[in-house]
């Protein structure tokens, strides 16, 4: 999650490094034929939402992942759905929903959400094979003392859809040894969790997996020195979960700078592909 315009004031290349921790969730073998979905937005100051680009045909010749903000605010219709569906001009793309925001944000976590849930869960599942990782995003208001709550709610989930879990409030990381026990816990429950890599919000680039699966959202202003330096660490650091197994990864850009927008895309594309 990031709040407002980015900012680099004072900050360098090594204020970005991305921590190496170890990864007992993945397998351990090297995965010879991982999966990347890669998709993009331009990050808008005013935006409620990230809204679906303008020609879906174009944008999924380029990219094969789209995050679909749209479902924060409703629960789309089964049409909507279908439009969407048919207007990806390729086979192997994938829709990653977030979470309808009455069932994240309005009120508690829990499990007598389930009702709202099971509507989400089964209108999603309309995506058929272009259904990719559901995201999970808890608002601020959503703290450590609200795990138990939290952990109920994801066990009631249907074990075969997939969910990433992203913290917005920062006190969900400053005790790193409360924040690995989360972790295992995410693990046995098969749920993932969101690496959000932002300027200003450090702490959420935890750099834990839960499962073979990694979710991240990288949010930068795009075509600079340190943005290019932050994507060629991503690449190190992809390539290290490979090997220990890494599964599938799903990375969104959300870039502010439509100024040397397409060079940044297309370095980002070489970089990560493996």
């Amino acid at each position: 999650m990031h709040k407002g315009m980015i900012s680099y004031d004072g900050l360098t290349e090594s204020d970005f490094s991305l921590p190496e921790l170890p990864q007992p969730y993945l397998p351990g073998n090297r995965n010879r034929n991982p999966l990347l979905y890669l998709g993009f937005s331009v990050l808008e100051e005013k935006a409620a939402a990230i809204t679906l680009p303008v020609n879906m045909q174009a944008y999924s010749k380029q990219f094969n992942a789209w995050e679909l903000g749209t479902s924060f605010e409703e629960i789309l219709s089964e049409e909507k759905i279908r439009k969407l569906y048919k207007s990806v001009a390729v086979t192997e793309f994938k829709f990653c929903p977030l979470f309808y925001k009455g069932i994240s944000h309005l009120g508690k976590i829990d499990s007598p959400k389930l009702g709202l849930s099971s509507d989400f869960i089964n209108r999603m599942k309309s995506f058929t094979d272009k259904l990719g990782c559901s995201l999970l995003q808890l608002p601020e208001s959503c703290t450590p003392e609200n795990k138990d709550g939290l952990f109920r709610y994801l066990q009631a989930l249907p074990g075969q859809f997939d969910v990433a879990v992203e913290f917005t409030n920062m006190d969900w990381f400053n005790n790193p040894d409360q924040f690995g026990l989360i972790v295992e816990k995410m693990h046995q429950l098969n749920k993932g969790l969101v690496i959000s890599d932002s300027p200003g919000r450090r702490e959420a680039v935890h750099m834990q997996l839960s499962n073979a699966t990694a979710f991240i959202r990288f949010y930068g202003e795009g075509w600079n020195e340190i943005d290019l330096h932050r994507i060629s660490q991503w690449k190190k650091q992809l390539q290290s979960w490979y090997l220990q197994g890494l599964e599938k990864c799903y990375f969104f850009l959300h870039i502010q700078n439509k100024e040397g927008q397409e060079d940044f895309i297309n370095y980002v594309q070489e970089e990560l592909k493996f």
